[in-house]
């Protein structure tokens, strides 16, 4: 079996003029608190637990963390 040249495959790859997918543009909403991004490590049996709280109780993670820091800091 012949291998085809380069020229070849060009030629071929644009014949077959395939449509491209288009990305959506979509506009990000604004946010209703200030926030900062805060980066730290936890224990791995923590974050286990923490991440089956958040899909147990249908909200992230991230609202589980910030309740907790608030009703400690009260």
């Amino acid at each position: 079996m012949e291998k085809p040249s380069i020229n070849e495959l060009i030629k071929k790859a644009k014949a077959t003029n395939n449509s491209k997918a288009i990305q959506k543009v979509v506009s990000v909403s604004s946010k209703t608190t200030d926030e900062t991004q805060f980066s730290f490590y936890i224990e791995k049996e923590l974050l286990k637990k923490l991440k089956l709280k958040a899909i147990n109780s249908n909200t992230s993670i991230k609202q589980l963390i910030n309740e907790a820091i608030s009703i400690s800091l009260k």
